[in-house]
């Protein structure tokens, strides 16, 4: 093979290769585009990132929405709305995944598949979570103005405190890559049922922590010291209902002083004041 024929040979090669290349990556920024529903882990909720890990820009507030109830019932199925809603016409395709966390940021309750929709479970961190979103059926592609989706919820069979659900959500411009689309994100907390009107039977120091006891505290209830809030205070994991502990705020009490004390349930019930003197 002479020298000439050798050079046409090897550019014939380089070129096949790029325009291998470039095929290649628009099949894949196409397929990046998810109209057929993203892979797990993409709410924003705690350890996940959004839809812009495909989709290029950056995460908005607005235009995006959950519909849920403040509270749930045990075991209740709740209808959920996930909705988009926009005046900018160039919007032609849309799509949503959403999952619901206990704050303890572990899966709460069970998200129902309606037909159109997917679920993916035990999925995203940890592969411990669940969720739910639009799929190619659901897209509502070619349509302006917003979209929505409707599912239900069941929320725990026992009481885990307060829920939240995190959403993220992509207002795309239908060109099948994935430029030129907008991300949205958007979050609300349900919260349990209310144990009712909080009551505080004692109260005791112990080291730094302040052990409250009584009955009917909320998962996730506020203690009040003096009218202020106490922070790092969490309810006891034998006895979540009747004891709660916080953390750091016994070392603010000194021997012989008295403070009064409140519980605050999540629906802002009061407890009656509590006065206690630390020995």
């Amino acid at each position: 093979m002479n020298r000439d024929r050798l050079k046409i040979v090897c550019v014939t090669i380089f070129v096949t290769l790029i325009a291998t290349l470039l095929l290649t990556s628009d099949r894949l920024t196409s397929v990046r585009a998810n109209s057929t529903g993203p892979p797990a882990g993409v709410t924003g909720a705690p350890g996940e990132l959004t839809c812009t890990s495909c989709h290029t820009g950056p995460s908005n507030t607005g235009q995006f929405t959950i519909e849920a109830p403040a509270t749930y019932a045990l075991g209740q199925t709740i209808s959920i709305t996930v909705r988009h809603t926009t005046a900018d016409t160039s919007r032609k395709i849309w799509g949503f995944q959403l999952t619901a966390l206990t704050s303890g940021n572990e899966k709460a309750g069970a998200l129902q598949n309606p037909g159109a929709l997917g679920v993916l479970n035990n999925d995203g961190p940890g592969n411990s979570r669940q969720y739910i979103e639009h799929t190619l059926e659901s897209n509502f592609s070619g349509q302006t103005g917003g979209a929505h989706w409707t599912f239900n919820w069941v929320a725990p069979s026992t009481n885990v405190g307060p829920v939240t659900l995190y959403a993220a959500g992509n207002q795309g411009d239908n060109n099948g890559v994935n430029t030129g689309d907008q991300i949205y994100t958007a979050t609300v907390t349900i919260n349990p049922p209310s144990a009712g009107t909080p009551i505080i039977d004692s109260a005791a120091v112990s080291g730094k922590k302040l052990v409250v006891t009584g009955k009917n505290f909320d998962i996730g209830a506020v203690l009040l010291l003096d009218g202020a809030k106490q922070k790092k205070t969490v309810n006891d994991d034998g006895n979540p209902s009747t004891m709660l502990v916080a953390k750091k705020s016994g070392k603010n009490i000194d021997h012989g002083a008295t403070v009064t004390l409140q519980i605050r349930n999540l629906d802002g019930t009061l407890s009656e004041p509590f006065s206690f003197t630390r020995p």
